[in-house]
Order: structure tokens, then C-alpha cells, then sequence
């Protein structure tokens, strides 16, 4: 089952019954989805009760639980360079994890989810830079909607913004719980980094103030100040002092906390 909200006009922030969110953006001539969730569930039926407007289907990374929803589609789009990661996480070891963890939830899957096709993503091609990040710009009819590869999470993960709105959607580059210990992750400086050149960039560029986000492991927006805070707080000195956790992998993860704003940062402490 899913629920919505629409926090902004034309926007609508989607989550799913494994609690996993995802984004339609509509203009007055198209629209475009930016990931689709677990794939338990008819995602395109969905969002065709939403909108009669054409659907391009943007995934924000290729893990799992953004990208096993494209088996409704047709066609999807992504960064090239997710595109291993994303052959990984649509494969039958992790369909048949996924068929675990949603049984156990009491979410039922279709009998065709160890089994159903899921589109080889086209890869996202970009017209420009904004900064230092390969760009590439919609006009969904009088909404405009930028697509930047932001490496962090993963080393082709995408974001959107939205720059009437001053809204940014993370994907999974940012949510106040960040995981960033991945096999396919960035360096987590090289993150923060990334992270803090985008906002600067994108403030820069469009002349107007980040001011909402829209995460991947949120059903509700953001301020766009929280995401500045929270990359401010991540400071090397607390890097350094992370402690450790335990992943039930080999990867020496660390953790930096900030339980007063219940945000964490998870990452590969040997990068």
C-alpha cells in the first residue's frame, strides 16, 4: 500500500509499504519519477492514478530499493556508473533477500518478483555542467528540473532540484541517517566534500537559497538548513573520534551521532 503526500504543487513524495520513499515531479507537460522503491508493489498503475502526463523514470543509485520498482516500467534512466551495482541488486540473491525482509514485515510480494525482467537503465546523458558536476536540464512545462551525478553514496548517484521551489532530492546522498560504508560508497570526505560544493553551486547558479529537501528514507520534507547543519557537524575532529560498529561485514564502519537531532553518519572508516 502507498501513501503520499504533496508538500509542494506539482510535487508528490511517495513511500511504499517497505517504508522506502521516492518522487514524482510534474509540470504542465510532463513529469518525471526519481526512483521507485522495492517493486512489491504496481508503482506504475500508481502513479498513473496521479498524473495522465508523460513518465520518465530517473534512479537515483542502483541499490536495491530504489531501482527493483522499474520492473512496472518500460524504460528507466541512470548514471552509468551504477549500472554493476545495479545489475547486483536486481539479481536473485538480493530479489530473494528482499522476498525475506517483506514477508517477515507482512508485505506480500507478486509471485513473479524472484523472476520478473527489470529494464536495463539507458544511461542518463548530461548537456552541461553546473559547477563541477555533469548536468542535465528538463523543462517539464513551466517547471524546471535540473539531474546532477553527485558521487557519494555510490559512485553515480543523482540528484534533483528543483530550483523555484529551492528544493534538492538527496536520493540516498543524504538522509539524517547517511550510510556511507558501501563497497560502492565514496570516501567519506570526499562526500561531505561533494555534498558541500553542490549546495554552494547550486545557490550559485540558481540564484536562490536551498531551502527544502526531499530524502529517500523520509516521508516528509527536509529543511534545507538541517542539510547544511548536518554537513557542518560532520567535522573532521568527530571523523576522526568515531566509534566503531558492527556491520556483519568485514568493513571497519564508524559512526559519528548526534542524538540531540537524531542524526547518524555510517562509513568506511579504511577509505
Amino acid at each position: 500500500m502507498f501513501t503520499a503526500c504533496r508538500p509542494f504543487p506539482g510535487i508528490t513524495h511517495i513511500t511504499d509499504a517497505m517504508g522506502v520513499s521516492f518522487t514524482l515531479i510534474e509540470g504542465g507537460d510532463s513529469a518525471l519519477l526519481l526512483d521507485a522503491g522495492y517493486g512489491t508493489e504496481d508503482v506504475a498503475a500508481y502513479v498513473r492514478s496521479l498524473t495522465e502526463k508523460p513518465v520518465e523514470l530517473i534512479l537515483s543509485h542502483g541499490h536495491h530499493d530504489h531501482v527493483l520498482g522499474a520492473r512496472w516500467f518500460d524504460r528507466c534512466f541512470m548514471d552509468a556508473a551504477d549500472l554493476e551495482e545495479f545489475r547486483l541488486r536486481t539479481g536473485s540473491a538480493q530479489r530473494e533477500k528482499v522476498k525475506r525482509q517483506a514477508e517477515e514485515a507482512g508485505v506480500a510480494v507478486p509471485e513473479d518478483f524472484l523472476t520478473a525482467p527489470v529494464p536495463q537503465p539507458d544511461s542518463l546523458r548530461y548537456s552541461g555542467m553546473t559547477g563541477s558536476f555533469p548536468c542535465r536540464g528538463f523543462d517539464l512545462g513551466g517547471l524546471e528540473v535540473l539531474a546532477l551525478c553527485v558521487p557519494g553514496h555510490t559512485a553515480g548517484s543523482v540528484v534533483l532540484f528543483v530550483p523555484s521551489l529551492g528544493l534538492l532530492l538527496t536520493g540516498d546522498d543524504w538522509n539524517p541517517c547517511t550510510w556511507m560504508w558501501f563497497p560502492c560508497s565514496l570516501p567519506v570526505r570526499q562526500w561531505r566534500e561533494n555534498m558541500l560544493s553542490l549546495i554552494g553551486q547550486l545557490e550559485s547558479a540558481s540564484g536562490r537559497e536551498l531551502r527544502h529537501v526531499l530524502c529517500s528514507h523520509q516521508p516528509a520534507p527536509r529543511e534545507g538548513a538541517e542539510l547544511k547543519a548536518f554537513l557542518d557537524y560532520m567535522t573532521e575532529a568527530r571523523l576522526q573520534a568515531a566509534e566503531k560498529v558492527e556491520t556483519g561485514t568485514p568493513v571497519d564502519a564508524r559512526q559519528v551521532v548526534c542524538p540531540e537531532k537524531n542524526w547518524v553518519l555510517l562509513f568506511d572508516a579504511a577509505k
